[in-house]
């Protein structure tokens, strides 16, 4: 009878510990994903910053249809990036009386979820469509460098403040784990 209870006490023990470590573990898997969002954002700027310049190319130098552009800078980028320039060249495709504006809004909202832009990111993407179309090139060119010019910002921004961020996340994963493990065991 003795026996059991002391096997029976450390099965408790056992599944307290477990339990434990997979909190922590859970954590820190937390703390670490937080840390990376930093880097995906990051891509996401990159490869946008690449399409935006493909664009002010273009429409700089050649005389192509956005159609075509949005399909070029599809073919040329990776990620949401792509998945933005692909969504709206098929919506420039089945038009349907839509304008320009209104198929870039569309294709950047489908997208949305996928990406890793924050609020004002997005909102410079909303204000990028609202000259497509129906402004002259230098204006569009104009619009294009500006939008390039907040994503040197934010890129430099983000490199300051990722450095910092990545291990914070970090530790309060860790340190967050092991503090719900003490209140619960």
């Amino acid at each position: 009878m003795r026996i059991l209870k002391c096997c029976g006490g450390m099965n408790d023990m056992l599944f307290k510990l477990t339990g434990g470590i997979v909190v922590i573990l859970c954590c820190y898997t937390w703390g670490f994903y937080m840390s990376k969002m930093g880097a995906f954002r990051m891509q996401d700027l990159e490869q946008l910053k690449k399409a935006i310049t493909i664009f002010n190319a273009e429409i700089k130098y050649s005389a192509t249809p956005l159609y075509e552009v949005f399909n070029e800078i599809a073919n040329r980028t990776n990620g949401v990036v792509a998945m933005a320039f692909e969504a709206a060249t098929e919506g420039f495709l089945d038009k349907k009386g839509k304008t320009a504006d209104e198929i870039w809004n569309k294709a950047v909202i489908e997208v949305q979820h996928n990406a890793y832009f924050n609020a004002e990111d997005m909102e410079y993407l909303f204000s990028f469509g609202r000259t497509l179309g129906f402004a002259d090139k230098e204006m569009q060119v104009q619009n294009a460098t500006l939008l390039l010019d907040y994503i040197e910002n934010a890129q430099q921004e983000l490199r300051e403040k990722r450095k910092v961020e990545e291990r914070l996340y970090k530790t309060l994963g860790l340190l967050g784990g092991i503090m719900v493990c003490i209140i619960l065991f």
